[in-house]
């Protein structure tokens, strides 16, 4: 407990953007690296059930294995024009996500939010 109190003192001299949350780290509060780490996580899961699956010979195990992969690689491409508008701090973010999630199973509208997600705005 006296742990805690001192961590709870020392975000709250630090930080200056304390939000009442002393326990978690601003970086925990970051969106892109909390996705990353699930979806590695996933993907060592994957990784996971598929060596068990072949080591004990049962091939549902292998199958979830397979689908789940092939999941996490579809999501991935699917989502692509979102995480690179996010990395490349693109001012018109809610827009790509908004035609990507709606539009993306679509080869056009992915393309263009794609597009919108790498244009550049000091080219002008």
């Amino acid at each position: 407990m006296l742990l805690g109190l001192q961590l709870a003192v020392a975000s709250q001299s630090k930080n200056s953007q304390d939000i009442g949350l002393p326990f978690l780290a601003p970086a925990a509060m970051k969106p892109l690296p909390l996705l990353r780490n699930l979806l590695f996580a996933l993907l060592l899961l994957a990784i996971a059930l598929w060596c068990y699956g072949n080591w004990r010979q049962q091939p549902q195990l292998v199958d979830i294995a397979l689908y789940l992969g092939d999941a996490l690689v579809m999501a991935g491409a699917y989502l692509l024009p979102t995480v690179t508008a996010a990395l490349v701090k693109s001012p018109r973010l809610k827009r790509i996500v908004l035609l990507n999630l709606l539009g993306g199973w679509l080869i056009l509208p992915w393309i263009v939010a794609m597009g919108l997600a790498l244009k550049r705005d000091d080219l002008a």
